[in-house]
């Protein structure tokens, strides 16, 4: 069951089309933003434990650990590093995210290769080139890639994390919606984790000592409590339908069967939204023009009324 996620993040990545740079994977360590040390890390855990399992024939038990390992690559690496894949600029940050990914699909289909030996020679072949992955020696932990203090940081942050959006489901308030700040009574992560922070519970600040003013909802976990401020301003409402919006635009790219990285046009009847947040919208929709109309254009792909805070507005794509 670890292999249901496989077609999600190839399709993200593209590495099967992607050519890695001569990096090798300390350097590539050492230069790579949190995620990438993060995943690395997981990376090496993984093969220590499957190692261990195989040599006391605990082969069931090793399994696990590779779909755990697929769920957090998948859902919380692919997911945290779309815009990185996804920027047309080709800079360190995203020539890294790219070969973190191939890396560490290469090393994981030999880690798979006794249980799913077609699947795991397919993507093998599909990233190297080589004859087969059955070929190759069966990976051994790299000592140097382990760093066990950015599992369990990284671990924390994901708790923090879920126990900030338990709070915003237990008050009523969606995700899209933008709230001030955060609190945890906690010893302080580096900035890198906190901005995963701020844009996971969508905060705009995160405190990290006990903050009082405003309405403040409470969770404890062990060690150290999580708080919410879930007054929601006139401003931050604005961002939360702008939000919205863009959700809209991008399930409207899905039904216009557009790629997932096609740069389009879009024009709309007049709507505040659009004026206030037009940098934003363009950036989180891939969208090189936006323009207001008055009247349906001659020439456009798709159409489509999108409903934002109550009112209609209509849309119209083009490639």
């Amino acid at each position: 069951t670890f292999w249901n996620s496989y077609s999600f993040f190839v399709l993200y990545a593209s590495v099967d089309k992607w050519q890695p740079k001569k990096m090798k994977p300390i350097e590539l360590l050492k230069k790579g933003n949190i995620l990438d040390k993060w995943l690395l890390a997981e990376l090496s855990r993984l093969t220590r434990e499957i190692n261990a399992g195989f040599e006391k024939y605990l082969i069931v038990k090793a399994a696990k650990k590779l779909e755990k390992f697929v769920d957090n690559l998948s859902n919380w690496y692919i997911r945290r590093s779309r815009r990185r894949f996804w920027k047309s600029e080709s800079d360190d940050d995203k020539n890294s995210a790219y070969q973190t990914l191939w890396l560490v699909l290469t090393e994981l289909s030999k880690l798979m290769a006794p249980y799913c030996p077609f699947i795991a020679d397919e993507i093998f072949k599909n990233l190297t080139g080589k004859e087969s992955v059955h070929l190759e020696k069966f990976p051994e932990m790299n000592e140097k890639l382990l760093d066990e203090k950015v599992i369990s940081e990284m671990e924390r942050v994901r708790k923090i994390i879920e126990t900030g959006l338990s709070l915003r489901a237990e008050n009523g308030i969606k995700v899209r919606q933008p709230l001030s700040r955060l609190i945890v009574e906690s010893e302080k992560v580096n900035q890198e984790l906190e901005n995963l922070l701020k844009e996971e519970v969508n905060v705009k600040e995160v405190c990290w000592k006990k903050q009082s003013g405003g309405e403040l909802a409470w969770k404890k976990l062990e060690g150290f409590q999580v708080g919410l401020d879930i007054e929601v301003s006139s401003e931050l409402k604005a961002e939360g339908d702008m939000r919205d919006l863009v959700r809209q635009l991008q399930q409207a790219r899905k039904e216009a069967d557009f790629k997932i990285d096609d740069r389009i046009i879009i024009q709309h009847e007049p709507n505040n939204l659009f004026e206030k947040f037009a940098s934003e919208i363009k950036k989180e929709d891939l969208i090189k023009k936006l323009s207001e109309i008055s009247k349906e254009p001659n020439e456009f792909d798709y159409k489509k009324e999108v409903k934002v805070n109550g009112e209609v507005i209509k849309i119209w794509l083009k490639k």
